[in-house]
């Protein structure tokens, strides 16, 4: 998917890339409550990541090292 185009789409894309994400840690039974996709950043889709729980944190590493 292309991450730089208009604003409207750029900030449609980041938050269709922050549900993807979303859904994506929920499957590792994680969840970042700030993640949201946001405006665009030098016209490139962003997602804003935001803060976790430590608890979270240490869970999602976990994971990912399983995978890794």
């Amino acid at each position: 998917m292309d991450a730089q185009s208009s604003p409207e789409s750029a900030l449609a894309i980041g938050r269709k890339a922050a549900d993807e994400l979303a859904e994506a840690l929920a499957m590792a039974g994680c969840k970042l409550p700030s993640l949201s996709g946001g405006f665009p950043v030098m016209g490139r889709a962003h997602v804003e990541l935001g803060g976790a729980s430590a608890d979270a944190v240490f869970a999602l590493a976990r994971w990912i090292r399983e995978r890794a």
